[in-house]
């Protein structure tokens, strides 16, 4: 029951990023520019947090050694995913580098305190 509203509020945790950008654009705190980065940053950081809990709930069906060995598959695929989509927004898109990489980092330790605490309620 527990890990269930984990779930479910870690969606609304999701959704914070997301508002948050669009309130400071809205009201005309950050430009287009700075905006379409910071909005890729989280889409790419979301992105990379749906595959953490995918690759989490597929190791907790698994027992011992395998468990672990699916979870690092997980984060190598998550790794490399995210760099991919980095060279990509760096090589063909117009983004303000140092936000978007800024941004990046702040996305990837929030969702990553997500997960060490889904990690340690589903008991991995």
């Amino acid at each position: 029951m527990f890990k269930n509203k984990l779930l479910k509020l870690s969606f609304i945790f999701i959704s914070i990023p997301f508002l948050t950008t669009f309130l400071l654009y809205y009201f005309s705190f950050i430009s287009y520019k700075e905006f379409y980065s910071i909005l890729l940053a989280s889409i790419y950081s979301t992105i990379n947090f749906i595959i953490a809990l995918i690759s989490i709930k597929i190791a907790n069906k698994k027992q011992g050694v395998s468990s672990i060995g699916s979870f690092l598959r997980g984060m190598i695929l998550r790794l490399l995913v995210l760099i991919l989509l980095i060279i990509f927004s760096f090589k063909f898109l117009d983004i303000n580098g140092n936000n978007f990489i800024f941004s990046i980092l702040i996305f990837y330790i929030y969702y990553l305190t997500l997960e060490i605490i889904f990690l340690v309620v589903r008991g991995i």
